[in-house]
């Protein structure tokens, strides 16, 4: 019982250190995961490529994803790869952010969804992006820990467990 414990306290005082730690260094631009050349990455680990309705839409959004594994799950942090961001909505299992576009793509109707994981999802419209996190449809227990912007960029910490 007392490793369990001890185990446990541990998680809840270190993930969320770590987390915040990765996280501030992203959206400061520096990393304090290095690629394997020994920089910084720069552009965001997850790539969607924007499927274009209607206007002049960019080919693809980014987000900076990290996984922090523990016993029986991960801590996930997602940094969307847009500007001036806020947060027009959120609840237990979903959080979107608001962004303007920048003036050559105002024109833009598109989406974008990533596949693996299957929550995240940017729409592009009226001149503005949307990001959006949902795990409504997720198979696992799944819960929003932070969500929040910094520098201006819209990120969210989530857990997903057995």
């Amino acid at each position: 019982m007392y490793f369990k414990s001890l185990k446990h306290l541990t998680l809840v005082l270190v993930l969320p250190i770590v987390s915040l730690g990765i996280l501030t260094a992203c959206v400061q631009g520096r990393s304090e995961t290095a690629t394997a050349d020994g920089s910084p990455p720069s552009k965001p680990n997850m790539i969607l490529n924007v499927k274009r309705e209607a206007g002049a839409c960019p080919q693809t959004v980014g987000i900076w994803t990290f996984m922090l594994p523990f016993e029986g799950g991960a801590e996930h942090t997602a940094v969307a790869d847009i500007r001036s961001a806020r947060l027009v909505a959120s609840g237990k299992k979903f959080v979107e952010y608001e962004a303007p576009l920048r003036q050559s793509y105002a024109s833009c109707v598109g989406i974008a969804k990533s596949e693996r994981p299957n929550v995240y999802n940017f729409q592009f419209r009226n001149g503005k992006v949307y990001f959006r996190l949902d795990l409504n449809q997720s198979t696992l227990n799944t819960t929003i820990t932070y969500q929040g912007t910094g520098g201006l960029r819209p990120y969210v910490r989530w857990i997903a467990g057995e």
